[in-house]
């Protein structure tokens, strides 16, 4: 209910990524509020699924020959996305952060995919998923408006 209604005020107020960001704040408000359950693998698994179709509804011949045309940017963007990656992961280490959140935590992505991937390698969830949470929120409440008033 929590996540429900987080996501339609955040979506009926135009937020950008409102669906996910209040799913993420109302269910962390319920689960601070109450008992969480004691497993949310199925519940994963199913939002995994949707998130997988509805991924994969969106690429076509076309993004794909995008994709190739800008091989090259992209690769180079990758390898400095991963060495910056490596190193916040490293200082958040130094920090008492153990390894596998850190790099989670530290990856250029998805709050659902690096949350779920956390779960799987038996990394910190709430601590990958708040930070993503915080990075999403930045960069579209904050990044985003600024570098689209620059642009224009």
């Amino acid at each position: 209910m929590g996540a429900a209604a987080g996501a339609g005020v955040l979506t009926t107020l135009n937020v950008p990524a409102g669906g996910i960001i209040g799913a993420v704040l109302g269910s962390a408000t319920v689960s601070m509020l109450r008992e969480r359950p004691s497993s949310t693998a199925p519940l994963r698994l199913a939002g995994l699924y949707l998130l997988g179709i509805a991924s994969g509804l969106r690429l076509n011949s076309q993004t794909l020959a995008q994709l190739a045309a800008l091989a090259v940017p992209f690769g180079a963007s990758l390898c400095v996305l991963l060495v910056v990656q490596i190193l916040v992961a490293w200082s958040l280490t130094k920090l008492g952060i153990e390894p596998r959140t850190a790099l989670l935590a530290a990856a250029p992505g998805g709050i659902s995919e690096f949350s779920s991937l956390a779960a799987d390698v038996r990394a910190d969830v709430g601590a990958v998923t708040a930070i993503h949470i915080v990075r999403v929120i930045v960069v579209v409440l904050v990044a985003l408006p600024l570098l689209i008033g620059v642009l224009h």
